[in-house]
């Protein structure tokens, strides 16, 4: 039954998942012209609550026991004051009062506070009005009410990986959260955070998606929760024979161990562990090992000793940085589509890279068929056979990867030379300058790897000041 009811007695629901209604001036227009065309439907709030008894519902009306101030348990002295919550046509109902209508067509339905989110959620999500975010906040109210991931499936058609990717949204920093959104982010952008363990170090990788320093900084989240989980093992190794320190004191100890303490996928204990003191550091790229002096002891130099570790450091992380941008290059290369928009740019590339690089370099077979997602057989040798499936797809696709392949710029490739110190890569500046014809976008981080500017290069220049 529809019935029409005072719009300054209709309130919204607490529970709505969507929270910004968005432009009514449009909507106002059309009421205002021809009225509201379907009706609202709204229910009555649960009774048997008195806001003078302190208690749940203040939306109920007043006691007419009195009894103000005290807590006591429901009071069933209450008078109803016609006051009724919308479930669905919120926007409708802010629209009608924008327009300056007094009465809105209503249904009263009768819903407990489940099927009241429920409807809510299944309303917004059929008319796709709901953003990432409060599709989320929905899915974990209805969980909150009791309804299983499986249920929320049945009843959104959102598969049950989606309900579950949904909710893990909720996680994270909403305002950073609604920022992303604004820049474009897509949910597989926020799955990719997934990743990432550490709460904090995924909130501030959020600041990057939807930029071209997302892939980038998502790589090295993930590089910096491997090495933590490396630190953190051979730590827990260590501080059963040796005492963990900042620096070493050279006046008293000398080195002992560096890379080679971790040999065959497991750390070593030292012979002589349990006879002598041993002291240890960790950091970025390992673990040291370091013991006391004795007079039998050949003391390497101090300071050289120091040099030397740091300089290992650096190379380290050096190394590090040039596979996580070799793999960045690679996925982008990997996920390009619609190539044949961009065959000039191919063509050019594929024609550059044997005329002036292919007498130089041989031809890394491995990385073409990753590029290509194919695979040999144990026994199998490379044959132009197994390209006929790509070839017929994408001869684009087939000769791009002959190029980037070709192009003698591997997982390797740096701009650094064995002292750690800045050079110029010419065979990597001809593969960027191809890649952004084709799209790619540089990271801040990649910039300034490639032009000399990365604090690791800073560092090393501030060490011989």
């Amino acid at each position: 039954m529809i019935t029409n009811i005072d719009t300054k007695k209709i309130r919204p629901h607490d529970h709505n998942p969507r929270k910004d209604l968005g432009d009514l001036t449009e909507l106002a227009e059309s009421i205002k012209a021809c009225g509201v065309l379907q009706n609202l439907t709204v229910v009555r709030p649960e009774a048997g609550y008195c806001p003078t008894c302190n208690l749940y519902n203040g939306a109920l009306g007043n006691c007419t026991d009195g009894h103000a101030g005290e807590v006591r348990p429901p009071c069933p002295h209450y008078e109803w004051d016609e006051k009724y919550v919308v479930v669905i046509g919120h926007r409708r109902l802010a629209a009608a009062k924008l327009a300056g209508l007094k009465e809105v067509p209503c249904t009263v339905a009768e819903m407990d506070e489940r099927q009241q989110v429920a409807t809510m959620l299944l309303e917004n999500i059929q008319r796709s009005d709901l953003t990432v975010w409060e599709q989320a906040n929905g899915f974990q109210m209805m969980l909150n009410f009791g309804e299983s991931v499986k249920d929320i499936s049945t009843k959104t058609g959102f598969s049950e990986s989606t309900v579950r990717h949904r909710v893990k949204l909720l996680d994270l920093d909403k305002e950073k959260f609604k920022k992303s959104e604004k820049r474009g982010a897509t949910l597989h952008d926020y799955m990719q955070l997934e990743k990432i363990k550490d709460a904090e170090l995924r909130d501030k990788v959020l600041d990057a998606i939807g930029t071209a320093n997302f892939n980038s900084e998502l790589k090295r989240a993930i590089d910096q929760e491997e090495t933590k989980k490396k630190q953190d093992a051979a730590r827990s190794f260590l501080k059963t024979f040796a005492t963990e320190i900042e620096r070493p004191d050279h006046e008293v100890m000398r080195y002992a161990y560096g890379f080679s303490l971790y040999t065959n996928g497991e750390y070593q204990k030292p012979e002589d562990a349990g006879e002598r003191k041993y002291y240890f550091t960790v950091s970025s790229y390992g673990a040291t090992l370091y013991t006391e002096k004795t007079d039998q002891d050949n003391i390497v130099n101090a300071e050289e000793e120091e040099r030397r570790q740091k300089q290992a450091a650096q190379r380290a992380q050096l190394d590090q940085i040039a596979r996580r941008f070799f793999q960045l290059r690679v996925e982008f290369v990997k996920g390009l589509t619609d190539l044949k928009k961009k065959s000039d740019v191919i063509c050019e590339w594929a024609v550059h890279s044997m005329l002036l690089t292919g007498y130089r370099y041989g031809f890394d077979s491995d990385l073409f068929l990753d590029l290509l997602d194919l695979e040999l057989d144990e026994n199998e040798d490379f044959d132009l056979a197994i390209l006929s499936g790509p070839f017929e797809r994408s001869p684009e696709k087939v000769l791009l990867a002959a190029a980037f392949s070709n192009s003698g710029v591997n997982r390797h490739a740096d701009y650094h030379n064995w002292k750690c110190e800045y050079e110029e890569n010419e065979d990597l500046g001809l593969l960027y300058g191809y890649l952004k014809k084709l799209g790619y976008e540089l990271s801040d981080e990649e910039k300034a790897w490639r032009n000399g500017s990365h604090e690791l290069y800073k560092a090393r220049e501030q060490e011989h000041e």
